[in-house]
């Protein structure tokens, strides 16, 4: 792979205030109340979130705490002002004084919300930290947030308890810890629920306020980059595919298989970018036991996004599905040179940001699907942020610690204002478009049943969107068993 720097992409990485030090603008109740004036009829908290995308979280607010529900893991955590009473909540899971001075993550993409409401001076451990691609926390992990010592069982506790709260991801480590709290943001069914979830991580800190600025930007932001795709693009709907190769290894019975993934927030975000969806009929995902029958599902595709673990190169994705030489390829996205991967942003160690700031900025995501769609949607062309064309031998881009410049401060949405942007009419003689239907708005139905298939996974077992995430972002000490594991379901 190629290597950049991180001289484009300017204000992607970090916000640019002048200090670092950490702002209290935007949190409330950051004291403890006295005990008897928790007795107040009056709620402490006059900033609430309202779900209004995520499906699998909800909130309720009472004067002196709050009742956070994780409702894909059915967990209950109450969390009560501290020095107030306290209170009496049946069949809870975990109770928790707020605002939580000092908190913990496992996961990348927790750590990213931490970050996107400024709250990051109260974390004092991190997993998979050289995963970490934010260049902020970066800096932090070499001076104040320390990674968890994931070669150590005793020393893992003993971090793990000396912090307030830990977040964790429902197939991580140590869920046992009385201080654990489960997030499921990479189970939700659109992007935009995944999104939301910064709601569920400010209620910790009393970040309500921030969490509620920030998310209804990344609202009305995402509403508007999928109303003027839809306008503008409705009768040039490219067909997207995405895609991975497993190789053989001892968890896949040194078996290989391909796979096509249908997860759920894929087929929103797909549409609207302006583009159709691969379809199987509400499979989350496909695996086929041979390349032939892989690429016979991919023969109407104009776009392949590849998230394979293996296979970092044009040529080696290539190899790997079964194309001897691509000059000869009667398969679109291959002759219009339309194969990307989700990896352009990473850390020194490989870590990809695809599993960070996506999950929390959907309309950042959003805006760079339709730039790998339509790529000349803006006059002067769009660079995306995380997705790299193979076939035209584009670098990743490197971040480093180096490239933050105030680490106490809030992560930026790194989308364009989309209302300030002029969308440009896309041109059906144009060579991206090389192969594209016009006139087609509907997703391109594959009949698996003409097919050589492993299994067909149904809603919820999307094994490689979901199990991407959860492989590359919990603990790396099990990484390897987690992909393992998830490959064959």
């Amino acid at each position: 792979m190629k290597f950049v720097g991180l001289a484009i992409l300017a204000g992607v990485f970090s916000s640019c205030a002048l200090a670092d030090t950490p702002s209290t603008d935007g949190l409330q109740n950051t004291d403890c109340i006295s005990s008897s004036s928790s007795s107040s009829s009056s709620s402490l908290y006059a900033a609430k979130v309202e779900v209004k995308h995520a499906k699998l979280f909800s909130i309720d607010y009472h004067d002196t705490y709050k009742v956070v529900n994780n409702l894909s893991t059915n967990t209950t955590y109450v969390l009560y002002q501290c020095g107030s009473n306290k209170p009496t909540v049946e069949d809870a899971d975990a109770f928790i004084p707020i605002p939580v001075g000092s908190a913990a993550a496992w996961s990348t993409s927790a750590a990213m919300f931490i970050e996107a409401l400024g709250v990051q001076d109260r974390v004092k451990n991190l997993g998979t930290a050289p995963s970490i691609v934010s260049a902020c926390l970066q800096e932090l992990l070499e001076d104040v947030i320390k990674p968890f010592d994931e070669g150590n069982a005793t020393s893992t506790d003993e971090q793990e308890q000396s912090n307030d709260v830990v977040f964790n991801m429902p197939a991580g480590e140590d869920l046992n810890a009385t201080n654990t709290v489960l997030s499921s943001e990479y189970l939700e069914s659109s992007a935009l629920g995944r999104s939301e979830w910064i709601k569920f991580f400010a209620a910790f800190f009393n970040a309500e306020e921030r969490a509620n600025d920030a998310f209804d930007s990344i609202d009305s932001n995402y509403a508007c980059f999928a109303k003027k795709a839809d306008e503008e693009y409705d009768d040039l709907r490219p067909v997207v595919a995405w895609t991975s190769y497993a190789a053989p290894t001892e968890y896949n019975n040194n078996t290989a298989y391909w796979q096509i993934s249908f997860a759920d927030y894929k087929y929103d975000i797909v549409r609207d970018a302006g583009a159709r969806m691969l379809n199987t009929t509400g499979a989350q995902a496909t695996m086929f036991s041979s390349a032939p029958a892989f690429l016979d599902a991919l023969e109407d595709v104009d776009i392949v996004i590849d998230e394979s673990f293996v296979g970092y190169s044009y040529d080696e994705l290539l190899k790997n599905y079964g194309i001897k030489d691509a000059s000869k390829s009667s398969y679109s996205w291959v002759s219009a040179s339309r194969v990307f991967r989700p990896d352009r942003l990473q850390s020194t160690a490989g870590g990809l940001d695809w599993f960070e700031a996506p999950v929390a900025f959907a309309d950042a995501l959003l805006q760079d699907l339709i730039g790998v769609v339509h790529p000349k949607f803006v006059k002067d062309g769009y660079q995306p942020i995380w997705f790299r064309n193979l076939a035209d031998n584009e670098p990743v881009v490197v971040v480093a610690a180096a490239n933050c410049t105030n680490m106490y401060a809030q992560r930026e949405d790194p989308a364009k204002s989309c209302s300030s942007l002029s969308f440009q009419e896309a041109n059906p003689d144009d060579s991206v478009y090389d192969g594209v239907d016009e006139n087609q708005t509907e997703d391109l139905i594959y009949d698996l049943s003409k097919s050589e298939i492993i299994n067909e996974s149904g809603a919820g077992s999307d094994t490689s969107g979901s199990s991407q995430l959860a492989a590359v972002t919990i603990g790396t000490s099990c990484v390897v068993a987690l992909a393992g594991l998830f490959a064959a379901l």
